[in-house]
């Protein structure tokens, strides 16, 4: 699924409950090119043409829902992205040498920042985020999707790639609407 059709799909979830879907204005191809210079790697281009459509979504509107949980994410502006991604990789330092409970999957590299790792999508201030990964093991795939977990810590994989993720995320809050639009 690409993002235009899923945003399509969002905006009549959101029209069916009598809400809005609020998305800031997509970024110019310049600004993009930017942004892939400072990060030192091309986007995916799935991810690349969701932030040309728009640049986030207003706080508190959720977006993307991640299978199996209950929580719906924002959609991050380029720049909080970017933001996010500089905050990984400054606390990170505080993690080396800690096991997670549980071993991570084999398609997601060690540690609690790789610079090739990409927040789309947040939750609480980034204690929920989802990644877009950019350097994945072997048994990965780059661009797939992966999850930071905060309480207990851990990072885990989510889908292996963007527009899966979408169609994932849209099935998902077709399951139960009320729940991500948070309408009780």
């Amino acid at each position: 699924m690409i993002f235009a059709d899923y945003v399509e799909a969002l905006r009549r979830v959101y029209s069916k409950h009598d809400a809005h879907l609020n998305l800031a204005e997509g970024n110019a191809e310049t600004t993009l090119a930017e942004a892939e210079a400072r990060l030192d790697f091309a986007l995916d281009p799935d991810l690349r043409e969701a932030w040309r459509i728009a640049d986030g979504s207003e706080h508190e509107v959720r977006v993307f829902l991640r299978p199996d949980f209950l929580t719906g994410y924002d959609f991050l502006s380029l720049t909080s992205a970017q933001k996010a991604r500089a905050g990984m990789e400054r606390v990170s330092p505080q993690y080396e040498g800690y096991i997670e409970p549980s071993p991570r999957d084999p398609r997601i590299r060690d540690g609690w920042f790789q610079r090739g790792w990409l927040p789309f999508a947040a939750f609480g201030g980034n204690s929920l985020m989802l990644i877009q990964d950019y350097t994945p093991t072997e048994k990965g795939k780059i661009g797939q999707i992966i999850a930071f977990t905060h309480d207990p810590d851990e990072i885990s994989y989510v889908a292996p790639d963007f527009r899966t993720f979408l169609k994932l995320s849209l099935q998902a809050i077709k399951d139960d609407p009320e729940e991500f639009l948070e309408l009780f």
